[in-house]
């Protein structure tokens, strides 16, 4: 069994897990709600009578019951909040032992090279004074805007991309380099 098979079978699991704990929220809720239904609403607990025990036995039913279904509703929340996270990791990770893991680490080099590139093209229109937004696709240029909006201190000259930003791209591209590297056994 793979890596990824294994985590879907978790995400699966969780995502069971978390129906079955819906459906017991969903049953204290019931439950409390049909206690409460069969005292008189304003009802108040009779000291001294002979109904007062079963009163006071039934309020702590209701409230057992209520706080029984709010921790099962929240432990299905964190469940399915889990899977979901577990299912996202999925969709944009690599596993070594994945059948096309190869073409897609392929892919990601090429998209990393190429965004390096149309970065540096982009920072060069920056220092030449003529900027040349064209250049960048509409993700870089949102997080140009963000940027340049929360962080305007850290614009290169002209408003080309933070020095940062080709760090990062750089040091992303070896590490999927040298992963290639790894799986292929070919150095590049």
């Amino acid at each position: 069994m793979t890596h990824r098979e294994r985590q879907e079978a978790k995400a699966k699991r969780l995502h069971e897990w978390a129906g079955k704990r819906e459906a017991k929220a969903a049953t204290a809720y019931d439950a409390a709600r049909t206690l409460g239904d069969s005292i008189p609403f304003g009802q108040p607990i009779l000291v001294g009578h002979h109904s007062e025990k079963r009163a006071r036995r039934d309020q702590d039913r209701i409230v057992g019951a209520m706080r029984r279904g709010g921790e099962n509703k929240r432990k299905a929340g964190s469940m399915e909040a889990r899977a979901t996270g577990i299912e996202a990791q999925l969709e944009n990770s690599i596993y070594s032992d994945d059948t096309d893991a190869i073409e897609k680490l392929m892919e990601r080099v090429a998209a990393l090279e190429a965004e390096r590139d149309r970065i540096k093209a982009y920072n060069a229109t920056c220092r030449k004074g003529a900027r040349d937004v064209s250049l960048l696709t509409e993700a870089e240029k949102a997080d140009l805007v963000s940027i340049a909006k929360f962080a305007p201190y850290q614009m290169g000259k002209g408003g080309a991309f933070p020095g940062y930003k080709l760090t990062n791209l750089n040091g992303n591209l070896n590490r999927n380099r040298k992963r290639l590297e790894a799986l292929t056994g070919v150095t590049s």
